[in-house]
């Protein structure tokens, strides 16, 4: 992997509210010296602001981490045999489609990692320009997103840590600007670094501006604090990373969690504002808001998320190219009518088949086409998964069924009555939550699922995703 310079690509079209705004401030440069972008407060601002924009690449949460590649090895869709995700469904690695989408997905996120070493190697040289505040800030965040990427590519290439398996292979690890291969690490070793890495995010971030403020909805470069990796953001990643590595973090896990849910800080378990700043959407704005921005710890701005929709799940394309699901399906997986999450799909008319839904989710709605905030937003964390985390980790049955309840409760359940199968619940509330956004495959992988059963019935899914040839073929250890 070679030294980057963060490049930010000219954008199509407007910006940020079709105005030079602050807090999503790229120039259409073609590129720009390490000595330019950050030689002003402005310029490391722009180049923090190139990570999140990264980010929401296709070829990472924009699609292959989000709606596309990764709910496809979840077997979230009904896919016609003719599709391109369709070896990929089939868990068929050696294709060339899969590996093309492993290959793409590697790439770019080991790419943004160099960029993030990049920034915190470059803006502690230049932090005379900034206060001593918003220094910490920056440089937690683009170490809160290094952890996240090395975390997702642990969670796709790598094992799920137990005791018996943490002595074997993982991905490699880069905490500096380098064009040196680094080595593959053993998972033990992996996990080492990322608790680390997030440990000291959280300490860089436990002055956010967040914990005073909130989520101002301006247009200052520190407003719309959830579309960043915030303080609380980082503390639900950590959480996330706990309940994925299994019973050795489970109570780590459960306690992060409950604290943040209990509206105390889970570091010095003092009360803050966590459940005014993040507050459940109401069954009102459910119908429209269908990411439900007013949960979202942390989301993206994702600009072509329209493009994305039309080219995954827009009923205008043919069934060889659609992402869709079934009305049996459907109401087998949504067993409350009232549920919330139903406003997501519709029937599909005009289709040579019967009985197909699609997935709407993220449609364009033109009645909000003023505020990109509730149809170009990215899920990433949400409050609702602080919910599952600590019913999956709770000490007993009666505590799993009392988490599960609250969030079924949320989600427009008339009653939130789980009944004898707790955790037969729990997949079902994974499932339903996170359609579009990547993680039920995780929950799914974590738990060693050995079938998996969605609208193109049960599978047997396929968990040791090999290295892309481009890592294996150019390392020298």
């Amino acid at each position: 992997m070679r030294k980057v310079i963060i490049i930010l690509t000219a954008l199509a079209g407007s910006l940020f509210f079709n105005s030079c705004n602050s807090w999503l401030d790229v120039k259409p440069y073609d590129s720009m010296a390490e000595e330019q972008l950050y030689s002003t407060e402005n310029g490391i601002q722009r180049a923090l602001n190139g990570l999140y924009l990264s980010l929401a690449s296709n070829d990472l949460y924009a699609e292959n981490l989000g709606g596309g590649a990764i709910d496809v090895l979840g077997q979230r869709y009904k896919l016609s045999s003719e599709h391109s995700y369709y070896d990929l469904s089939e868990y068929k690695y050696t294709n060339d489609g899969p590996k093309e989408t492993f290959e793409a997905i590697w790439k770019a996120a080991y790419k943004l990692i160099a960029d993030c070493n990049e920034f915190l190697e470059q803006v502690p040289r230049h932090q005379d320009l900034l206060s001593q505040g918003n220094y910490k800030m920056m440089m937690g965040e683009a170490l809160a997103i290094r952890t996240l990427l090395h975390f997702d590519m642990f969670r796709i290439f790598g094992p799920v840590y137990t005791e018996a398996n943490k002595q074997e292979a993982s991905i490699s690890y880069y905490s500096m600007v380098t064009d040196v291969t680094q080595p593959v690490l053993s998972t033990e070793e992996l996990v080492e670094h990322l608790f680390a890495d997030i440990d000291s995010a959280i300490v860089l971030l436990s002055k956010d501006v967040i914990l005073v403020d909130g989520v101002v909805k301006g247009e200052g470069f520190w407003d719309y604090r959830n579309l960043r990796l915030n303080y609380y953001a980082v503390w639900a990643l950590k959480a996330r990373m706990c309940w994925y590595l299994g019973n050795a973090y489970a109570d780590e896990a459960y306690r992060i969690a409950t604290a943040l849910l209990e509206g105390k800080d889970p570091k010095t378990n003092e009360v803050n504002n966590f459940n005014t700043v993040f507050e459940p959407v109401s069954q009102n704005v459910a119908v429209t808001d269908r990411v439900f921005f007013s949960e979202e710890l942390f989301a993206l701005h994702n600009m072509k998320r329209t493009t994305v929709y039309k080219e995954l799940f827009s009923s205008d394309l043919e069934d060889n190219n659609i992402l869709l699901s079934t009305e049996d399906y459907m109401n087998k997986l949504f067993d409350e009518p009232n549920d919330y999450r139903w406003h997501s799909w519709e029937v599909a008319t005009g289709r040579q088949t019967s009985g197909l839904m699609v997935f709407v989710k993220y449609v364009e709605q033109t009645e909000n086409r003023n505020d990109p905030y509730l149809y170009e937003i990215q899920s990433m964390l949400r409050l609702s998964e602080l919910y599952l985390i600590a019913a999956a980790t709770a000490p007993d049955d009666a505590t799993v069924t009392a988490w599960l309840e609250k969030l079924r409760m949320m989600r427009g359940y008339q009653s939130g009555m789980v009944g004898s199968d707790a955790q037969k619940v729990l997949q079902q509330e994974w499932e339903k939550e996170f359609y579009g956004e990547g993680q039920y495959y995780y929950f799914l992988k974590r738990n060693g699922k050995t079938s998996v059963s969605g609208p193109n019935g049960s599978k047997k899914p396929n968990y040791v995703i090999p290295l892309p040839e481009s890592e294996t073929n150019n390392r020298r250890d």
